[in-house]
This record gives structure tokens, sequence and C-alpha cells, in this order.
């Protein structure tokens, strides 16, 4: 893993994140609101201007024991501070709304980016990329909500050197050459011993990463592992993912006490230089006391906008390790994208399934699959068979075209007439209505329908114990793995596509279910490939591939 840090990189990759907001559907919005921010940021900075005059007259008026003067300052003071108080809240509220609107539209832009082109799904496979659910939610909520901080704080330090640098200036040319070389050293020594705290904050978000991941497998296998008695291997590697993210954390403390040191010490010296410089003039008679006060607060304003290094450093470092996550997940979308422009197996849509010579790859290419298979199937069954871990799975992969390592043309059904049933179910939070209309697209059968299907397949039971069709449930802590394959039929048989592809769709049921499934899908569809190896599957299916290993088969017509 490369080491996160502020070079030619991460500004391309800042700028690649942050520009197409800029030319999107809601720039107008964006252009509006910078243009908002930009006032109240001015409108800020002359306030604070003005008060720093009026500060120092309150504080003339009291050194010199002027009652009168002193309550008049005092209460036109006053007076600046409730027309501070609003523009600062307002300042406040319309940087968290850009910050809002920003990261639901990143959000957006990436969810659409990460679900095309199964980019999603080849990603589990690609090198470099973890986590990307942290990516997509915490790292994109980081970044929106950083970036317009760092930005809005750049600008109003410019705002602030433009405006305290004159004041200075005026007070004692010796002030301003101070401030910047004050803010020189400071920002050069904070940049070398807070150096380390880059790539330990990349590190950080990756291992807390793991250490969440882990506890949500913890969660999701929790019957398995309490089957297997195995809470103690897995309370072992829950606290090594937790003891891995501590032991960096405290890398991280220490680094940043070694900070402190330096810059606690940088910031209790700001008022005393100021005071140093301008403490010969007053003594002398030169100035009156305020303008001491209101030099220290001058100096401070310049000092803080020179010092962005040395007074957000912790928070620079941090946002560089998010730029870095977010531009690499960025650019393994678009790498994954170009890979499926340029797929090795041809894919051609048809009314019946054909393989010409196709070869059959591990999308990495390691392990050969399937070798110059030629076979057509355009009415019936076709069933994949063979020893576990042979391949037979990656054949209905290829035939959905989500793996393209290999050669030779498959000609398919178009995916608006087929469906897939996958090894493993797939179900998620809401109603069960929801779940059976999972893969129907803009077909809304109605609920006797719904409930007809739920009668067929053998889940009236489970239906009746969850509540009905509109109550939101758990289903995948709900239903076994049984009834979890049965939701899968009854949305194949809602759905009545022409064409089918089970994998493993039956392992779960008994065979009298299996039977009166596969009687229906007979009925229902013009053709259908199976993956399985019960010898009653064999009943439905009018050819028989067998892989036997190393990309061998063999073609059997069952009796």
């Amino acid at each position: 893993m490369s080491t996160a840090r502020f070079d030619k990189t991460t500004w391309r990759r800042l700028k690649n994140l942050v520009l197409p907001i800029f030319f999107s559907e809601i720039r107008l919005q964006m252009f509006g609101l910078l243009a908002l921010l930009a006032l109240f940021a001015l409108a800020i900075a002359g306030i604070n201007v003005v008060m720093s005059y009026l500060m120092s007259y309150v504080m003339t008026a009291l050194s010199v024991r002027d009652e009168n003067r002193f309550l008049s300052e005092l209460g036109r003071y006053l007076l600046a501070i409730g027309c501070a108080v609003p523009v600062a809240v307002l300042y406040r509220y319309t940087e968290e709304r850009f910050a809002l609107k920003w990261r639901r539209w990143l959000s957006i832009y990436f969810l659409r980016r990460y679900l095309s082109n199964r980019a999603y799904y080849s990603m589990l496979s690609y090198a470099g990329v973890d986590n990307p659910d942290q990516r997509l939610e915490e790292d994109i909520r980081s970044f929106s909500v950083q970036c317009v901080s760092f930005s809005l704080i750049i600008f109003n330090s410019l705002i602030a050197l433009i405006a305290f640098f004159g004041i200075l200036w005026t007070i004692d040319p010796w002030l301003p050459i101070a401030a910047i070389a004050y803010a020189g050293i400071g920002s050069l020594i904070t940049y070398l011993l807070g150096r380390p705290l880059i790539h330990l904050n990349m590190l950080q978000l990756m291992k807390e990463a793991n250490y969440r991941y882990k506890l949500i497998n913890l969660r999701e296998n929790a019957e398995s592992i309490a089957f297997y008695g195995s809470e103690k291997k897995e309370l072992l590697r829950t606290r090594q993912r937790l003891r891995d993210a501590l032991k960096n954390l405290l890398s991280i403390i220490n680094w940043n006490r070694n900070l402190g040191f330096f810059t606690h010490s940088y910031n209790y010296l700001l008022i005393i230089v100021p005071t140093v410089i301008v403490a010969p003039r007053y003594m002398s008679g030169e100035v009156e006391f305020g303008v001491v006060t209101q030099a220290q607060g001058a100096f401070g304003q310049v000092l803080g906008a020179l010092s962005l290094i040395v007074t957000h450093f912790a928070g620079i470092s941090a946002f560089a390790a998010v730029i870095s996550r977010l531009g690499t997940f960025s650019e393994a979308i678009e790498e994954l994208s170009k890979r499926g422009a340029g797929d090795e197996i041809q894919f051609q849509d048809g009314d019946s399934i054909e393989l010409n010579k196709v070869t059959i790859y591990t999308p990495k290419r390691d392990q050969l699959l399937l070798k110059e298979v030629s076979v057509k199937i355009d009415h019936g069954g076709l069933l994949i068979t063979g020893p576990s871990g042979c391949g037979k799975s990656s054949i209905l992969r290829t035939f959905a075209g989500i793996w393209s390592s290999g050669e030779g043309t498959v000609i398919r059904p178009n995916p608006q007439e087929s469906l897939f049933l996958p090894q493993k179910p797939y179900a998620s939070a809401g109603t069960l209505r929801s779940q059976l209309q999972y893969s129907l697209g803009n077909c809304f059968p109605t609920t006797e329908e719904l409930w007809q299907m739920i009668r067929f397949v053998g889940l009236a039971e489970s239906a009746k114990r969850a509540g009905g069709l509109d109550i939101e449930r758990d289903w995948p802590r709900l239903l076994s793995t049984g009834e979890l394959q049965r939701l899968a039929w009854a949305r194949l048989f809602l759905k009545k596509p022409k064409f089918a592809f089970l994998d493993e769709a039956t392992t779960a049921i008994d065979l009298h279910a299996e039977k009166k499934f596969y009687e229906k899908l007979c009925s229902e569809s013009v053709f259908w490939v199976s993956v399985g190896v019960r010898q009653s599957l064999y009943e439905f299916h009018g050819t028989v591939i067998e892989l036997t290993g190393d990309g061998e088969w063999r073609l059997i017509c069952p009796t």
C-alpha cells in the first residue's frame, strides 16, 4: 500500500474528485452556495476588522479610567457582536448544507459507477482496494466535510491576511515581518515532526474498517459459529483486528504528543511576540494601550492565516488519507470498467445457448476451468455437473457475462428474458412483498397471486409467522437456507422467464419439492440450465455436461 501524502498524485486525485460536481446537474446550486459562503466570509472578516478597532477603543478608555467613553465604546462593541452572531451562524449553516449536498451527489455518483458494468462484483478479486463499503460511506462523508472545511479555512485565511496585514503594518512594520518568519519556521518544524502522521492515518482507516468488517462477519455467521462452538477462535481473531487498530492508533497518539509539545509552545508564544515588539512604543508613549491589544488580535489573525500547516496538520494528514482512499477507489472502478469493455470471450444475444469453442479461465487467468466446449441448447434443459471446485458455477457466470476471461464465442438469451438463481439465495431487510417482487422489473403481481405463489413454493407458514406480506423483517435471518431457496423459486415463477439459469438451486429443498418445481419450470420455460450434482436432476435435462477437472469435460445424453 502506498503512503498517503500531498504529492502530485494526491493533487490530481483531489482535482478528479472535486471537479465533477461543478459540471453536474446541480452545478448552479453549488455555485450559488459558494457565492453565499464567500459573501458571509467577507462580511465576517469586515466585522472582525471593525471589532478589532472597537476593542482597542474599549481598552484605551479602560486604561485612562474614562467611564463615559468606556460605556460608549463598549455599547458599540456589543452592537458589532449583535451583527456578527447571525452572520456567523448563517455562515456555518450554509457550509453544512453545502457539504451535505456535496456528500449526497458524490455518494450517488460513486454508487452509479460502482454498480455499473458489475464493478462491485469485479472488485471482489481486485487487489489494492479494501473495504469498498467504508469508502462509499465514511470516506465520502469525511471527504465532503473536510474538503469544504479546508477550502473555507484557506479562503478565510486569505481574507484575514489581506484585512489584518495592513493593520499590523500601520502599527509597526516589524509585526508582519515577525509573523511571516514565525509562521514559516513553525510550519517547517511541524511538517518534519508530523510527517509520519499522514501514513499512520491512512493505515488507521484501513484497520478500523477491517475490525468493523470482522464484527459484521461475526454477526452474519452467528449460527455457524454457534454450531462449531468456535467462540474462542472468533474472539482471538476479532481481538487481533482490534489490537491492530489500537496499536496503530497508539502510534498516532504518540506522534500527536510529540507534535503537541511544539504546537502548544508555538501557540503560547503567539501573544508574547506582538507584545514584545509593540511594548517599547507604548512605554515611550507613541501608542495607546488599546493599540497593544489590537496588535495582539491582528497578529493572531495574520499568524493564523499563515500557520495552516501548524494548526491543522492532524486534519490535513487525515484528509490526505481520505483523498488517497477515494482516489484509488475511483481509479479502480475506472480500470474495471475498461476491462469489461475488452472482453476476451465474445458475447452475442440470441434465442438459444450456444458455446463455440469456449475456453474459460478464472478472472486472473490462474486456473483453467473449461477447455474448448462447443454445445448448443435451444430447448429443454442443460445440466452442468461434476465434483466440487471444478468450475460448474463458473459456466453460469460466463453465461451472465460477469466472467469473461477466456476464448471463444457465447451466444446467450437477452437478459430481459432470462433469470439467474445464484447459488447463495439473496434476500434483504424489507417486506415479504418486496422480496417476491425483487427481480420482476415493472411486473407487479396482485396480492392474491403472491399468496398463491407463496403457498405453491411452501412458504405459507413462514409468511404467516412473519406477519404477512407488508411487515418489514430481516429475511436473511428469519428464513432458513431451504426457505430462501423456495423464495428464489417463487421469484422465478412470478417472472415466468423464457430462459432460466439455476446454480445449485435445490440443495436445501426436499426431492418432492424439487420435482414439483422442475415440472412447472419445464412447462413454462423454453430452456433452462442447471448446475447440480443430484441424480434426480437428470430427469429434467436432456443434455448433461460433466466436468472432470483441469478443464476437461464430457457430453452425456441421459436416457
